[in-house]
């Protein structure tokens, strides 16, 4: 396999898409990022690993074409690793406002995210590459902020270690330093790392 010059990312959200741009801007790969909406079924599983491994199978039958898929997970440590991999659901159901009344009267407030980027070739063989954010905590407030480049609703409640304010009141700068791209828990900086390889 040699380096693509240019990747389908199967998502709707604009906000993964200018994630994966600036990781490859960091690294100084010139490859073009085509967004594509597909209606893949979302499987029930335990882990965002098992859910973009299936996705990614899905999205490649339709496009026959080599195809990028990012599943995330969020974990709160009060409740036990819920959601998990069901935060879309939870999120298109009781949105933030409900995952806020599950917290009330929680002293613990510790959440992190999971990552899961598959990439699957010309060939139809799959790479997987899975990440997880240092543990940050949720907010008692929800941010009434619409950041530009949220890829979602949890930007509102959830700061990230080292920081009071939460995603969505982050500048760029500042968000960037956090994410830290030579992170190797960091999904994209690995699939990066990785095509870098090529």
């Amino acid at each position: 396999m040699s380096m693509p010059k240019e990747i389908i990312f199967a998502t709707g959200n604009s906000g993964k898409i200018a994630t994966l741009r600036n990781h490859l801007k960091i690294d100084g790969l010139d490859i073009t990022i085509i967004q594509k909406s597909l209606d893949l079924i979302e499987p029930q599983a335990n882990t965002a690993s098992e859910v973009a491994a299936v996705k990614a199978k899905q999205a490649y039958e339709q496009l026959r074409k080599p195809v990028l898929v990012d599943d995330s997970s969020f974990h709160i440590s009060a409740l036990g690793g819920f959601p998990g991999p069901y935060i879309k659901y939870m999120l298109e159901t009781v949105g933030v406002e409900g995952i806020m009344k599950f917290m009330e009267g929680k002293t613990d407030r510790r959440a992190h995210f999971m990552s899961s980027l598959v990439y699957v070739d010309e060939n139809g063989k799959s790479h997987a590459f899975d990440g997880q954010d240092e543990a940050g905590r949720i907010v008692e407030k929800i941010d009434d902020y619409n950041h530009p480049d949220a890829w979602s609703e949890l930007w509102k409640i959830f700061a990230p270690p080292g920081f009071n304010t939460t995603y969505s009141q982050m500048s760029d700068k500042e968000f960037l330093r956090h994410r830290t791209f030579d992170k190797k828990n960091n999904a994209y900086k690995q699939f990066t790392d990785w095509l870098k390889l090529k």
